[in-house]
């Protein structure tokens, strides 16, 4: 089964439903190497143009619930400045800008029982928002990805 959603006429991720997991398709994704694109769905949550359920917020990121959630508690942590790739994150971004998550964490109780961070970049990393951003997701276990000791 395909969902589309599309945002003012603009298709922002088609999502393939395959044996109960959601696969991103290839075309939805972005190019994390262009310039940044300020109409992309999280410069206008930043800007207060389009909703978001809020959870933390300080003067370098914006932190709220994930419209699709993958596990009981699932925050996308969004920076501030208009970083399109961790690459560029990471090169140009402040500590407190990076502390963010750290502090996302804590707010929305993770922090102590623990949670996976997650962020897709480029077209094989599945990114399908322009703007780079954390996913927080925890609250319970959370399956796949895990990995396994060579002995």
């Amino acid at each position: 089964m395909s969902i589309r959603l599309s945002f003012c006429g603009v298709l922002i991720i088609a999502l393939i439903a395959v044996s109960g997991n959601l696969r991103v398709s290839a075309e939805a994704t972005v190019d994390a190497t262009a310039p940044y694109d300020n109409t992309n769905i999280f410069a206008r949550i930043l800007r207060k143009e389009a909703p978001a359920d809020v959870v933390f917020e300080n003067d370098h990121a914006l932190a709220f619930r994930d419209i699709y959630p993958r596990a009981k508690v699932h925050v996308l942590v969004i920076p501030k400045g208009p970083y399109s790739n961790f690459g560029n994150f990471v090169d140009h971004a402040s500590a407190e800008e990076q502390l963010a998550i750290s502090a996302t964490s804590k707010k929305i109780g993770v922090s102590d029982s623990g949670f996976r961070l997650l962020s897709n970049t480029g077209h094989h990393g599945g990114q399908t928002v322009p703007h780079l951003h954390f996913h927080i997701l925890g609250g319970e276990p959370v399956p796949g990805l895990a990995l396994k000791a060579e002995k």
